[in-house]
């Protein structure tokens, strides 16, 4: 079960078959992804999708949403928290995430 948050401007949601594309244009941007290791292909962007949707199985229902402007119906990027897989020096942590 996804938790979806919801204020006047913006909803929280699980991710849409519809999301993958502006979630593929926002990944191979290089503006958007300059703080990011490198720009994902089409299929690497897909794949993330699929890992964010495993996550909120495995995290009960938290994790990376899929933001949506609420009046446009728009998917504009993600924001959550992830527990992150990067072997860091200050691990166990949870880091806020998005995009």
């Amino acid at each position: 079960m996804v938790i979806i948050l919801k204020n006047p401007r913006l909803i929280l949601r699980e991710w849409r078959e519809a999301d993958r594309l502006p979630f593929y244009r926002l990944n191979s941007d290089p503006d958007v992804m300059r703080y990011f290791p490198h720009l994902l292909s089409k299929k690497q962007s897909d794949a993330f999708i699929e890992s964010i949707r495993q996550k909120f199985i495995q995290q009960q229902g938290w994790g990376l949403w899929a933001v949506e402007l609420r009046a446009q119906k728009q998917f504009i990027g993600f924001v959550g928290l992830n527990i992150t897989a990067y072997d860091l020096p200050f691990m166990p942590c949870t880091e806020i995430a998005g995009d």
